[in-house]
């Protein structure tokens, strides 16, 4: 399933930019903020599953009914495109199918729960790779699918048959009892969850994680934008360049997990970073559209440990609670996004898409710098 999930995102949010600003007519603005929203709704359905789901146990019934929510929203768009009906299923939508990537991985760690936490976060690694190798398919294929039409819309005909296959799937999946109940069933249990996640500390970590990670979606909003209108691309390299860096994410994924043995998460963060803000330097100075398919390679190599490491780094923050530890990484994605949103809305305006590629190398500066501080206050899980 978690293949799946990574079919219907890798078939629609390279074209993401592109289909709403350049297809639908779309302005920079008008994109910015239909981001911040989506994100919005995301992080608050994905975060109120991902406690309710340590409550329940059995997360087989959220998923199916979410993945049915995605292939509403992705065949609305494909059926009746039009701005209000993206608007609309993208921010509402389609956020209830994008927490079934976070069930999928609270599952996984519930079940290596009694393993050491740098087996865990291996094993997350690898589950991630999935996600990747989905990637490396379907970027490219779309592309090449959909390059001779009127536009991309196909796209998210393809994601919607995902997201039924997902809910197809996930009935055959076995019924797990509810577990012991850590807070209770009860409002308050999950008001309790709530508010270890909105302490100051807490939330100074997710903001700094949020700087770091950000910088993806910053950039891949970014390159292809630059790609076509600047360096004059075609969509067909779109696809191919997302295809190549999610292909070379899959072995760098399983080094940087192999590195867990003798570096410490945090280290591999802030090189990951640092490879990535490189990535997105090099980015600026491009002058033709062979140079950044050269460039997959270091951005595969700091992607595959932005993407790969911060879930484990939240979930080893409260072991035994997967559900609780994993509703980080929406808040993670809702921060990055809005930090996105607000880089890329005034970056465009004021400085084109090559000055805002450089704001976002202060974002993932300032990532690095936050979570090197904040880790000397690291709290004991309660």
């Amino acid at each position: 399933m978690i293949f799946l999930q990574g079919s219907a995102y890798g078939s629609t949010l390279p074209y993401l930019s592109i289909t709403a600003i350049q297809e639908l007519g779309m302005s920079d603005q008008a994109y910015s903020v239909l981001v911040f929203v989506t994100s919005l709704c995301a992080v608050t359905i994905s975060v109120s599953l991902g406690i309710l789901s340590d409550l329940m146990g059995d997360r087989r019934t959220i998923i199916m009914v979410m993945a049915v929510m995605g292939a509403i929203g992705y065949g609305a768009i494909f059926l009746f495109p039009s701005i209000p009906i993206f608007i609309a299923a993208t921010a509402i939508i389609i956020p209830f199918f994008q927490s079934v990537s976070s069930l999928i991985f609270v599952s996984v760690r519930a079940e290596t729960a009694g393993l050491p936490s740098r087996d865990s976060a291996a094993i997350n690694a690898t589950v991630r790779a999935f996600v990747s190798a989905a990637w490396v398919v379907m970027p490219a294929a779309v592309g090449f699918a959909f390059a001779g039409s009127a536009n991309m819309m196909g796209a998210w005909g393809v994601a919607a048959l995902c997201a039924l296959l997902i809910s197809f799937s996930s009935a055959f999946l076995p019924a797990r009892p509810a577990p012991d109940r850590i807070a209770g069933t009860s409002r308050a249990g999950f008001f309790s969850a709530l508010s270890e996640l909105a302490t100051p500390l807490m939330l100074a970590r997710a903001v700094s994680m949020a700087q770091l990670t950000g910088t993806i979606r910053l950039a891949s909003t970014v390159w292809p934008l630059i790609l076509i209108s600047d360096l004059g691309g075609k969509t067909g390299d779109v696809g191919i360049v997302a295809g190549l860096i999610a292909l070379f994410e899959i072995p760098f994924m399983l080094i940087w997990a192999s590195l867990l043995k003798r570096l410490n998460i945090l280290v591999i963060l802030a090189i990951g970073g640092l490879l990535y803000a490189a990535f997105m330097v090099a980015l600026t100075l491009a002058t033709s559209p062979w140079q950044l398919y050269a460039l997959t390679i270091p951005a595969a190599a700091g992607a595959a440990a932005l993407l790969s490491m911060p879930l484990t780094y939240f979930q080893d923050l409260f072991p035994g609670r997967p559900g609780l530890g994993t509703s980080f990484n929406p808040i993670n994605s809702f921060l990055g996004n809005g930090l996105t949103a607000i880089v890329f809305g005034t970056g465009a305006h004021l400085f084109g898409y090559s000055g805002t590629a450089w704001l976002g190398v202060a974002m993932a500066l300032a990532g690095i710098f936050g979570l090197v501080i904040l880790e000397k206050r690291r709290p004991t899980a309660s």
